[in-house]
Order: structure tokens, then sequence, then C-alpha cells
């Protein structure tokens, strides 16, 4: 299974177990693959041109819980031969600093618990 038909997965999974907060959920256009030539270059400069940032993680979770901002993941497939790489760990990293949760995941089952975990947190609590 592919990192985006895991994430496609995720997002279904958290849609129907959180459905009062499904328009909470984002993701990252960052790994589009948009090909190559001309028409590939445009298409990244106009997103880029929109905000995307290096390193990015894939998944947003857009709802204030424990004390944190918000959830934000770098998901990587299940067996995954690499990890996070520098770029997606110093916006993990940038993104804890300034109040958010944020994590990378291996796996869907990881993803999913990352998930319950942040959405059980009430403003009194924070995570581990």
């Amino acid at each position: 299974m592919s990192e985006a038909t895991e994430q496609k997965e995720i997002v279904a999974w958290f849609i129907e177990s959180y459905p009062e907060y499904r328009r909470c959920i984002r993701v990252s256009l960052a790994g589009l693959n948009f090909g190559s030539g001309q028409r590939a270059a445009r298409m990244v400069n106009h997103v880029r041109s929109q905000g995307i940032q290096e390193g990015e993680s894939d998944i947003a979770i857009l709802l204030p819980r424990g004390g944190f901002g918000s959830l934000l993941i770098e998901h990587k497939k299940s067996d995954a031969m690499r990890g996070a790489t520098e770029a997606q760990m110093d916006y993990i990293q940038f993104h804890n600093r300034v109040g958010n949760c944020a994590a990378v995941t291996k796996g869907i089952d990881m993803a999913k618990y990352a998930i319950d975990q942040y959405m059980r947190l009430n403003s009194a609590k924070a995570i581990n």
C-alpha cells in the first residue's frame, strides 16, 4: 500500500470517527507529483505561491486540544524504509515549539492512535 493510499484511509477513518470535525482535517499538497517539464514546473510554482512550506506535514487536524493549537502528522507508510527528511523534522520541531502537537507516524494504526490520543485531550491535559 502506498503512502498516499494510507493517508486516504486515515482521512476517511477520521471523517467517519469524528464526523462533527470533518472540516478540521487538512492534507498537504506538497507531496503531489506533477511529473516533469514546463507544465509541471508551472504547477509547482503555483502551489508554492499559495503557501506550501518546505517539509510541510502530511495531515493537519485544525482543532485545539489539551493546550495545543492543532495536531500535525508527518506520515510514513507502514513498510517505509526511510524516515522523515531533515526539512520535515525541522517543520515538526518548529510546530512543537510554537504550541502545536506535531509528530511522525509510521503506518495507519500509529496515525489513528496519535489522532485518537489527541482528540481525547481537553483544555486541561497535555499529550506525552
